[in-house]
């Protein structure tokens, strides 16, 4: 999870810095949770795979090129086409549904990639009730429950990164709702 820098010192990407607070924040106040705490935490968990996922997909289109050029890429996708990719992704072994019929997968959906999709959505519904339904509330089981599902998608990531279906999968983040235009 960290990264060696040149300089000697051990440093995360804002992906993994997120994670850590969020595991941060779950367990900050352990006999009465505060409800600022957990929504920041469920809100940093979801925001912690976001940006692992801009990250990769930033990597994948712009290997190298001109300053900024990475990060314009990053900025430029959709929370709700990233939704709708990992929902279709989300089903093992099934075919995700609207992927163009010219685009090959590498044999069926792992399930780890079907773990990762399914953890991106969850993580996105509960993000969206954290920061904007203030008639919910989150508990002390349940949000490091959520930080965990943050955790998971790392080290499954860490294992699906190199598979055939990956960048088809970074891809679909971007394209997802302009493929079949």
């Amino acid at each position: 999870m960290f990264r060696f820098q040149k300089s000697g010192v051990y440093s995360m990407s804002l992906a993994e810095e997120l994670v850590v607070q969020a595991r941060f924040l779950a367990n900050l106040d352990p006999h009465g949770p505060n409800q600022a705490n957990l929504r920041r935490a469920v809100s940093s968990a979801y925001y912690a795979v976001f940006h692992l996922f801009s990250g990769e997909v930033g990597a994948q289109v712009i290997s190298s090129g001109p300053s900024g050029l990475r990060e314009r890429t990053q900025r430029a996708l959709n929370h709700n086409t990233m939704y709708k990719a990992a929902e279709s992704f989300s089903q093992s072994g099934v075919r995700p549904r609207n992927l163009p019929a010219d685009i090959s997968l590498s044999g069926t959906v792992s399930a780890e990639l079907t773990s990762i999709a399914r953890g991106f959505k969850r993580l996105q519904e509960e993000r969206h009730s954290a920061d904007y339904d203030v008639s919910r509330s989150f508990d002390r089981i349940e949000v490091p429950a959520l930080v965990q599902t943050a955790e998971d998608i790392f080290a499954d990531w860490s294992r699906e990164k190199t598979s055939g279906n990956a960048p088809i999968f970074l891809a679909s983040l971007m394209f997802w709702q302009l493929w079949n235009k």
